[in-house]
């Protein structure tokens, strides 16, 4: 009886066991797959609607205008460029604060390599972090005190020509947000 029962159990065993399908004679054309990228378990959060300004970097080519999002209260600037698939290379973010420091950025969830373009109250360029890795939370700053960073796409600023000393200019973008105030004067966000 143990025989049959063992029998019986092998014979369902293999029988819950498929073969693969027999190869057919038409192939479909394969396309590649895309690269996937990281996707937040809870979804993608839908983008703010910032306000928008124009930055000028000054450069040996001569100046290069970037159409810029304004990331001016402190949860824009923390979402800033992340879950974007691409940036183009007349686009950017430009990031203002209320006064000079040691500013210091990331590129946790963010998707594309970027370029960081630190700028002191004089609106001179004082270090770039260029092609700053994607999806990291490694702090990322060229050293010293800046007021503002322009994120542009990766590999731009090189590509321009761009360094630090050049001169940078914000149009269409409220002076009470960038303009150098007298000291111990905060600068109030709209």
């Amino acid at each position: 009886m143990r025989g049959v029962v063992a029998f019986l159990a092998l014979s369902a065993l293999l029988g819950s066991c498929s073969a693969p399908p027999a190869p057919t004679t038409t192939t479909a054309p394969t396309t590649p797959k895309a690269p996937t990228r990281p996707v937040p378990v809870a979804g993608i959060p839908p983008r703010y609607d910032l306000a928008t300004g124009v930055a000028v970097v000054v450069t040996p080519q001569g100046e290069r205008r970037f159409k810029v999002e304004l990331a001016v209260k402190d949860n824009e600037r923390q979402r800033g460029l992340m879950y974007r698939d691409s940036l183009g290379e007349d686009e950017g973010m430009l990031f203002l604060f209320e006064e000079m420091g040691p500013l210091s950025f990331w590129m946790k969830n963010t998707w594309i390599p970027l370029d960081m373009l630190f700028i002191d109250d004089d609106l001179t360029v004082v270090g770039i972090v260029e092609n700053a890795e994607p999806m990291t939370t490694t702090p990322r700053n060229p050293g010293g005190h800046s007021r503002f960073v322009l994120e542009v796409k990766g590999g731009l600023s090189q590509q321009l020509g761009m360094v630090a000393g050049q001169k940078v200019r914000f149009e269409g973008v409220p002076e009470s947000l960038w303009q150098k105030k007298p000291t111990g004067e905060q600068v109030k966000t709209p």
